[in-house]
């Protein structure tokens, strides 16, 4: 997508809606509530007990979450811990090392594991010693694939060149660090003041070290920006030359993130300029070879995540676009989500409770939801518009045994004026995203996300639970 987006001004109106993300779904707000039907986290270590005997010989992804930050960011919505204890940060350590030692005695560790990543917070707020005894910790228990992808989030203002070279050593192949904006003014803003000499340096520094890949995230809808900033700011990120790019769009949620309010609301763009943002983004990207995957992300040509695309197994789960397709992901650390044998699990996300439920019974999970047959074939639905911009109806009706059309009759019927607007086009065998339905396909999901549906027969409505799209 080069071409510039025009987007009537009441088009915007209609669709700058709140919308879920879709990293999973359902989505977490929409998990089983009822206590006789509920997940219950007792029976988490049969799960993992069933899927690791069952699928003994498939590659599993493993997330673990450090949760510690020298300060907050205002625009942030990760769990994250403002913390410089190192005593706090070795009873975590311990905690994580109880975690692992119950999913070693279900057998879920004797499976291969394909896509590793540690996310944050800060994972590198943790000093070298920490760093190698957590990584050796993990390494001790799981078996890694040959090629497997290994990942970690940075910051460039508390990463040290020397912590970048133990990585490598360690076999971490991908390092992907938050830019947001170069502009100072907006830095000040959202504070995170963070020089371009900063995320330069470190960005050289993991190249030299041996780093075969570098993403860098980027934010539009921050107080201050502006088409002609941001614009800037795109163009020093083309230059810098990462292999993936993230664009996200900001997610103003002060009813759940308080710091938010911190922020002036009044100096972020609207929508229309937000448009204006993301079009030139896409165009900018589009012709510095970068490939748009659709939604937030951005490739080079030979990276994995345009290769996925490219031949239609790009996966999309609680770290964004994958390659994994498929994948269940066992996740350790506060607040981390994953999914095993069809089930979503989450830790707690208080620190202190996470710390004293591993040392009590070896796993902090405190809740979960078990997807039912509709739950999956609506997941595989809403994914293959995500990662794909398509939806092959035909596929859909062979791997779930169904008349596509009759299923989804009514999602159908409400397709239709999203049609009529341009944002998809609606095929006898194939539904397909048009260019203004890539940036928009979080609205042309939502006809599909029964819980959605039933929330607004409810008068529920989506305001205050998720992020507007535009």
């Amino acid at each position: 997508m080069t071409s510039r987006l025009e987007v009537p001004k009441e088009l915007l109106a209609r669709y700058a809606t709140s919308a879920p993300r879709y990293t999973s779904y359902p989505t977490a707000v929409d998990w089983e509530k009822d206590p006789a039907k509920a997940f219950q986290p007792a029976s988490y270590a049969d799960r993992l007990s069933t899927a690791a005997e069952e699928r003994s010989d498939e590659p599993i992804s493993l997330y673990t979450h450090v949760p510690y930050c020298a300060e907050l960011c205002l625009f942030c919505g990760c769990n994250v811990q403002i913390s410089r204890s190192d005593e706090r940060r070795e009873r975590y350590l311990k905690a994580v090392d109880d975690e692992l030692t119950f999913l070693e005695s279900t057998g879920i560790h004797r499976r291969p594991v394909q896509q590793f990543h540690w996310g944050g917070g800060t994972p590198t707020s943790l000093t070298l010693t920490q760093l190698e005894r957590l990584f050796t910790s993990i390494m001790s228990r799981f078996k890694f694939t040959k090629g497997a992808e290994v990942s970690i989030e940075v910051d460039p203002r508390v990463t040290t060149h020397e912590q970048v070279e133990l990585l490598c050593k360690l076999g971490f192949g991908r390092i992907s660090m938050g830019i947001q904006d170069f502009q100072p003014d907006v830095q000040k803003a959202i504070k995170r003041v963070q020089s371009e000499e900063q995320t330069r340096s470190l960005i050289a520094a993991s190249r030299a070290a041996g780093m075969s890949s570098v993403n860098v995230d980027l934010i539009y809808g921050l107080p201050h920006q502006t088409r002609a900033s941001f614009r800037e700011t795109v163009e020093k990120t083309i230059d810098i030359r990462p292999e993936r790019v993230a664009l996200f769009h900001y997610a103003h949620v002060p009813w759940m993130k308080s710091h938010q309010n911190a922020m002036d609301s009044e100096a972020m763009p609207g929508a229309e300029e937000k448009l204006d943002i993301f079009a030139d983004s896409i165009a900018a990207f589009s012709q510095a070879g970068y490939v748009y995957l659709g939604l937030d992300h951005f490739a080079l040509p030979g990276d994995e995540l345009s290769l996925a695309a490219e031949n239609g197994s790009l996966h999309r789960n609680f770290m964004g676009y994958t390659t994994q397709r498929g994948r269940e992901m066992v996740s350790i650390g506060v607040s981390s989500i994953g999914e095993v044998d069809g089930t979503y699990v989450q830790n707690i996300a208080n620190e202190p409770e996470y710390v004293a439920l591993t040392e009590e019974r070896g796993y902090a999970t405190y809740r979960g939801h078990t997807m039912s047959a509709t739950d999956k074939l609506r997941r595989d639905v809403i994914l293959e518009l995500m990662c794909n911009g398509r939806i092959d109806k035909l596929r859909i009706q062979r791997d779930h045994g169904i008349d596509f059309d009759e299923t989804f009759a009514l999602e159908l019927q409400e397709l239709e004026p999203i049609a009529a607007d341009g944002l998809v086009k609606l095929e006898a065998d194939l539904i397909q995203l048009t260019d203004i339905g890539q940036v928009l396909m979080r609205n042309v999901a939502v006809p599909f996300d029964r819980y959605m549906r039933e929330r607004k027969a409810r008068g529920d409505g989506t305001q205050g639970t998720f992020s507007k799209t535009l």
